[in-house]
């Protein structure tokens, strides 16, 4: 039998409202949720947000998006507009000094705005100044340092005019047992410090071989300083190693006169210390001193004799 739609609808209704009522006989529409209720459920959303990992850059700002209270929503980050200067201008080797005040971390960003520009050379002294006058930190040096040890193969040497050169001579004194080995090995390494002080520092060696230390299978001893030209000129500290391996023994000498170099800088100059060499020697002198040192030690080795004044 069927239900005549005049019926089937009222108890449609019926059913719904009965429902609905039963429902929410006992809820409170119009008094609002007290204090405690509200602070639980604003805890219960904040926990359901998700964290952002992201790390702000050091140098960027964060301001809240424009229009918005709320400050969970997305920041933007507004950077600094990097100041080029006059790139007509030839670079020196203190070029970007009176930047080091200002930090490493805007010299880096200076130093990639010049990259971008194709400038390397001026790129490549704002590296170097992060090292040897900024306050840097260990990310930020390790940074340069990979930016200098690409930009540097790819430019010439700075001083290219033999006679501008500062003279240094670096002195060994060893025994019989690499008499007959260790000038070709200096003759490399002459060359590969002029090198890597970019021609600013042209190297040359005294070989004293030592009659009293015996040819044997023990370690034997060198003995490594560096000086200027004169006779009187300045010298850096002796420093010494042992060997009786002649496959380490180019590796050894330039470890040491990396430290030699880097040493004298640290007494004679007010410059940051050059990054300790954690790896090869070679990229060490490469890299870690910066051209400007090199010149620097150039100079401590051969001081200017004071002008005499005409009477």
């Amino acid at each position: 039998m069927r239900v005549p739609i005049y019926i089937a609808i009222p108890l449609s209704l019926l059913t719904i409202f009965l429902a609905w009522w039963i429902g929410t006989r006992e809820i409170d529409f119009l008094t609002p949720p007290s204090e405690a209720r509200l602070g639980a459920i604003r805890s219960e959303a904040l926990a359901s947000l998700p964290i952002s990992k992201s790390r702000k850059d050091a140098i960027s700002i964060v301001v809240p998006v424009p229009g918005s209270d709320d400050p969970l929503s997305d920041p933007l980050e507004i950077f600094e507009p990097v100041e080029i200067g006059d790139l007509s201008v030839p670079p020196t080797l203190d070029t970007y000094s009176d930047r080091a005040p200002d930090g490493a971390a805007k010299l880096l960003r200076l130093a990639a705005a010049l990259e971008n520009r194709g400038a390397f050379q001026r790129a490549l002294l704002a590296y170097e100044r992060v090292l040897d006058l900024s306050q840097s930190n260990p990310e930020q040096i390790q940074e340069a340092l990979l930016s200098i040890r690409q930009l540097r193969p790819t430019l010439v040497l700075w001083n290219t005019d033999a006679s501008k050169t500062h003279p240094a001579i670096i002195h060994i004194g060893t025994g019989e047992k690499f008499a007959a080995i260790i000038p070709v090995i200096l003759e490399e390494i002459t060359n590969d410090l002029r090198s890597a002080s970019s021609g600013l520092v042209g190297f040359s060696f005294k070989l004293n071989i030592g009659r009293s230390i015996q040819a044997t299978d023990a370690p034997t001893p060198v003995a490594l300083w560096i000086t200027g030209a004169g006779q009187d000129s300045p010298s850096t500290d002796v420093l010494s190693f042992t060997t009786n391996d002649p496959e380490s023994l180019r590796n050894d000498l330039l470890k040491t006169v990396f430290n030699l170099v880097r040493s004298h800088l640290t007494k004679a100059t007010s410059y940051n210390p050059a990054p300790e060499a954690v790896d090869e020697p070679l990229p060490a002198l490469k890299s870690n001193i910066t051209r400007l040192l090199w010149n620097e030690f150039g100079a401590s080795l051969n001081p200017k004799e004071p002008e005499k004044a005409d009477h």
